[in-house]
């Protein structure tokens, strides 16, 4: 039987899995290649995906009793440099409406869900990509 944390893990992936763009993803502790492509050949989009949680709150006295678990989500646009800020905005507006409030995801006896819409924060240049995070918030109480 899979951990709670890693339950959590497999909700918010199997989300991240249906996002409706066809970029390569970037997982957390996964060795990645960014991709290439094109005539010529140039560097192509993928999205980087990492996490951040907090501790673990407790809501009740008992023990045994559920937690309240909440993290972020951190789901960065990486994209080549070149195209009008719009262009950026428009696809991380995509991401964070595939995850707006009130999203659920269920796994294993749990429901992860997103209790405020995500956040696209002011992007960046980073070797020779415009990177642009969405910050998506979950909560559980396990």
């Amino acid at each position: 039987m899979p951990t709670i944390e890693t339950s959590i893990w497999l909700a918010i992936k199997a989300r991240v899995e249906t996002l409706p763009l066809a970029y390569p993803k970037a997982w957390a502790g996964q060795k990645f290649t960014p991709p290439f492509g094109g005539v010529p050949v140039m560097p192509l989009p993928y999205l980087r995906i990492g996490r951040v949680t907090a501790n673990p709150s407790r809501m009740f006295i008992g023990d045994g009793k559920p937690y309240d678990r909440n993290g972020f989500i951190i789901i960065t646009l990486v994209y080549p440099l070149g195209q009008d800020q719009a262009v950026y905005d428009q696809i991380a507006g995509q991401i964070a409406e595939h995850f707006s409030d009130k999203t659920k995801m269920p796994m294993n006896g749990l429901c992860v869900s997103v209790p405020s819409y995500p956040h696209i924060v002011e992007g960046y240049e980073d070797n020779g990509y415009w990177s642009i995070p969405v910050r998506v918030p979950w909560r559980v109480f396990a």
